[in-house]
């Protein structure tokens, strides 16, 4: 009976490990090399837009095909998380504008950041607007609730784990300032996520911030 229970325990552990790497490994992975090809990509080129929209579909496939009964949006609160959200992007907007003043005078970090501008500047507008859209919403979805899920350990070990996950897929980008960003956004996120139960918060902050970001921050640095 005990060897019996013992390997019951042993395929549950192995079923977990297998899930981990199907849901949480894989997909990171996959990400990371569709980030990587994008911003090898010409500037605005058709390239990069394929590449990006691909990451957006592992995020959201990933969700397909693990998602759990926990529903991703809670509409009961809704406003009150939008309203939350939108302040807490709006935050680190100010932040981060604040810190583009300085960065554009380090060309090791403003460099790094006006090449993946470039897309925005050369390519077409609304195709970029719209891929960052997705983009952030699906980094939600994986990273706050298909990776969090599934990741051992108490909520504080599995929020860091999928942050440093969060940092090292966004890294693939080669742009510095991207994986402070990617700290900031990704633990107001987490936060926001457990407080509220909910992605709509998460959503809104990552949403307000990017966009504000992608339309702003070509006219400082």
């Amino acid at each position: 009976m005990v060897t019996h229970n013992t390997d019951f325990l042993r395929e549950r552990n192995e079923a977990s490990t297998r899930e981990i790497l199907l849901a949480v490994v894989l997909p990171g992975a996959l990400a990371a090399l569709g980030l990587g090809i994008a911003s090898h990509a010409p500037d605005g080129g058709v390239v990069f837009y394929v590449a990006t929209f691909a990451v957006a579909a592992v995020y959201f496939l990933t969700w397909a095909c693990f998602r759990t009964s926990r529903p991703l949006f809670d509409t009961s609160r809704l406003g009150k998380d939008v309203v939350r959200g939108l302040v807490i992007g709006m935050a680190l907007l100010a932040l981060f504008l604040a810190g583009a003043l300085l960065v554009r005078f380090i060309p090791f970090l403003s460099e790094p950041v006006h090449a993946l501008l470039d897309n925005a500047r050369y390519g077409a507008l609304w195709v970029t607007i719209l891929t960052t859209a997705i983009n952030g919403i699906g980094e939600e979805v994986y990273f706050r609730r298909i990776a969090f899920d599934r990741l051992p350990g108490t909520w504080l070990a599995r929020a860091v784990m999928s942050l440093v996950l969060y940092i090292a897929v966004t890294a693939a980008m080669g742009v510095p300032l991207l994986a402070l960003a990617a700290i900031a956004v990704g633990v107001a996120a987490s936060y926001e996520a457990r407080r509220t139960g909910s992605l709509v918060s998460p959503c809104v902050l990552h949403l307000s911030w990017s966009l504000s970001m992608l339309l702003i921050l070509p006219h400082l640095i």
